[in-house]
């Protein structure tokens, strides 16, 4: 057993910020073109967008640059970078970020999206990933880092009442224990995160890579399958796959629950981004005047 370790509380600017309105492809585009002179090696003029919500991913003949926003914190891509570093079970970037005012960029080897993974290829993935990277030099994990700046500009009662549902949820994690140990985790496990290389999948996107308990990756998959999105049999082979099912552990509720308040600070955002109604968050705060 290991108790959950997490990153201070007290405010410090955000690793990954997420984008103030109105930045997107366009900016990125710009950032890429300051940044070109500082990669090791020469990327196309014609780029075409691959992904633009809050990073913007382009493609560049042969290789993907990522595109993050004004904020961001070089140090720690490149920490990550550094981590997971000849990883055959993680896509990395081939150079250091590149700051500039209108985004930070990374570039790596366009891989090939693979079509259809299963789940139960996922869990194999994900145990490798685990045990491969065990040791790995990692950020703290910071859950809900991402909820204070996104309250800003609430009424104070509607602030308050997520910022101590987020405080209760802290709380709780400190005192869960882990039955497959603190250790990297992937932070955001998706099929959709999977691609190809040259000899086996791998999985992109590790900005929120981080020393956690193991069973955080596994509780997305859980939470899918209790959803209805994936079926009986396709979460059983993910389980069997990886060794382990995450519903019998006694944690799973409080991780779900951070990450349904991890939702209500990413729709914030996204709402304000896109000048979409509050009009939803009246029912929000009911929830969550009782977090457990």
């Amino acid at each position: 057993m290991s108790v959950t370790p997490l990153a201070p509380a007290a405010p410090r600017p955000l690793a990954l910020p997420l984008p103030t309105p109105g930045w997107g492809a366009a900016a990125a585009v710009m950032a890429l073109d300051l940044a070109r002179p500082f990669l090791p090696l020469p990327l196309p003029a014609d780029v075409h967008v691959l992904g633009n919500l809050t990073t913007v991913v382009l493609r560049a003949g042969a290789h993907v640059v990522k595109v993050y926003p004004p904020g961001t914190d070089p140090s720690h891509l490149d920490r990550l970078a550094t981590a997971f570093a000849g990883s055959s079970t993680a896509h990395v970037p081939v150079h250091g970020a590149v700051a500039t005012p209108h985004g930070v960029v990374t570039v790596a080897p366009r891989l090939r999206r693979v079509a259809g993974v299963s789940w139960r290829r996922l869990g194999a993935l994900l145990r490798d990933f685990h045990e491969h990277h065990a040791a790995a030099d990692l950020p703290a994990w910071t859950p809900l880092s991402r909820l204070a700046p996104q309250v800003v500009g609430l009424p104070d009662d509607a602030a308050a009442v997520l910022l101590r549902a987020r405080d209760a949820l802290l709380a709780a994690l400190r005192e869960v224990e882990s039955e497959l140990g603190v250790g990297t985790i992937h932070g955001d496990v998706s099929p959709s995160n999977v691609l190809r290389t040259v000899r086996r999948p791998c999985l992109i996107d590790l900005d929120w890579a981080a020393a956690a308990p193991r069973e955080y990756d596994l509780a997305s998959a859980s939470r899918r399958y209790r959803a209805g999105e994936i079926s009986p049999r396709a979460y059983a082979g993910f389980c069997r796959a990886y060794g382990y099912d995450v519903l019998g552990w006694p944690g799973l509720p409080v991780l779900d629950r951070v990450a349904d308040l991890g939702g209500v600070a990413f729709r914030l955002w996204d709402c304000r981004h896109h000048g979409r109604d509050l009009d939803w968050l009246p029912e929000e705060l009911k929830v969550w005047s009782t977090p457990l």
